[in-house]
């Protein structure tokens, strides 16, 4: 909008502010329509910043239902062990609470073989000619190798690229001459045991260790196994044998609720506190930006009723959170009661892992299956706050509006600069007229005072 006064001197002669006029009438001009661009304005807006409230909020809920949506969220399991260095063990989540008595007789061995020494890796081994080494694992068939030139790395090269299941190492024991030696290295347990023989006179072998069983007796019952990795001789308990144990160890599977407890109470909170922002999000009396959001309103009861309804995989005992001691009362908070949540997580807990997580692991958003509550709350709000989910698109819509509303305020503050050249136009051309009457009228004053009749001398 232009800011010079074109017309400044019609003040003189017409005894009033052009430019102020000009302006009030430019203003009565832009008013009707700037206000009603700017209540759109600023509704957007509100409604941008409710949105972008809406989904802070529904993410943090987002991250205490994370705590519950897995079965594994809830593998507390702990371990108490009489004797560590004779065995470890870890516990997974289908493992049952109790007591074990473990005794370990020996543990499994593989056989080890070396050769004798020589000065040099790479000298030749049988001369000239090439090398055949035959190999027998478990008293199976014999595998001959046929090594070109055969030293004490091509023989190591020769036997690990077979793949028998017998590794190949060079050491280098330190000594004054026959340092180099060709150590064999097979695998674990009596069934893995192997012979090996070459037709080069200079490379021969012989054992340092047999191969052999682990042999163990759990709760009264022997088991022999070729490895010291155990996984099936306790349920959901994977025992790692290291030394024969000192008469007998006791092994005691602990179940530990207190976690999941503190997890689920943590959500209890989340869920109040987001019910009372959502609530102020939502509500008329106090012009909440999403009150009139019929979407997101039902975005909530669709939240609301995974809370507080049956779990989408309920259990026999165990099938919402009403029947683990947490009610909602009149205002929508949750309240929960301390000796019921504790009674169904020692007598009920594995259905209490089902009505939150449906007992599964890692359940996307696109995944039409059932996920419990923690997990269908998780889906729900992903599904919402995603790039394709309706929190993000209305607020991407209404960023545009916002746009658009930005441009018409543009365009009529350059509209109303044209009216105001107009304005400035017509009062000029209105000083012109005014100047040339003042004019006129002081040319006939001077006229008419310099008649003969009027001369007053």
């Amino acid at each position: 909008m232009a800011n010079i006064d074109y017309i400044n001197a019609l003040g003189a002669g017409a005894s009033f502010d052009t430019k102020s006029i000009v302006e009030s009438l430019v203003q009565a001009e832009r008013a009707g329509s700037e206000a009603q661009i700017q209540r759109k304005l600023a509704s957007a807006e509100a409604k941008i910043s409710g949105l972008g409230s809406a989904t802070s909020i529904l993410n943090i809920l987002k991250e205490g239902a994370e705590k519950l949506n897995d079965a594994k969220d809830f593998n507390t399991l702990s371990l108490s062990n009489s004797q560590t260095s004779a065995f470890g063990a870890s516990v997974s989540l289908d493992a049952s609470a109790g007591t074990n008595s473990i005794e370990i007789t020996s543990i499994a061995k593989e056989q080890r073989s070396i050769s004798d020494g020589f000065d040099s890796k790479t000298t030749a081994l049988n001369g000239s000619s090439d090398t055949t080494i035959s190999i027998s694992v478990g008293g199976g068939a014999t595998q001959t190798l046929t090594v070109n030139g055969a030293t004490l790395e091509s023989v190591r090269d020769s036997i690990n690229t077979a793949n028998l299941g017998i590794k190949a190492e060079i050491l280098d024991t330190g000594a004054a001459s026959g340092n180099f030696r060709l150590q064999l290295v097979g695998e674990s347990g009596a069934n893995k045991s192997f012979t090996i023989s070459s037709d080069a006179p200079a490379l021969s072998f012989s054992q340092l260790q047999a191969s052999s069983d682990a042999a163990l007796k759990v709760n009264g019952v022997d088991f022999t196994r070729s490895s010291n990795t155990i996984t099936d001789v306790i349920q959901g308990v994977t025992l790692n044998l290291n030394s024969a144990t000192t008469g007998t160890a006791t092994l005691a599977v602990n179940r530990d609720t207190s976690t999941a407890k503190q997890n689920i109470l943590d959500f209890v909170a989340l869920y109040n506190e987001a019910q009372l922002e959502f609530k102020k999000l939502t509500d008329s009396e106090i012009d909440g930006p999403l009150r009139g959001d019929t979407i997101f309103r039902g975005l909530l009861r669709n939240l609301n009723s995974i809370v507080l309804n049956q779990s989408s995989t309920p259990g026999d005992n165990v099938n919402s959170m009403s029947s683990m001691g947490i009610s909602v009362d009149k205002t929508g908070q949750l309240l929960f009661d301390d000796k019921k949540l504790d009674a169904a997580l020692a007598s009920n807990f594995e259905e209490v892992i089902k009505i939150f997580s449906a007992d599964t692991n890692d359940q996307t958003r696109f995944s039409s299956d059932a996920a419990g509550i923690a997990g269908d709350i998780k889906t729900l709000i992903e599904n919402a706050t995603a790039s394709d989910g309706y929190l993000t698109t209305a607020e991407q819509a209404l960023q545009s509006r916002t746009s658009g509303y930005n441009e018409d305020l543009e365009e009529l503050n350059d509209r109303m600069a044209v009216i105001e050249e107009r304005y400035n136009r017509q009062f000029l051309a209105m000083q012109s007229i005014i100047e040339e009457m003042n004019s006129t009228k002081e040319s006939l004053i001077s006229s008419l005072d310099n008649l003969p009749f009027t001369r007053k001398d």
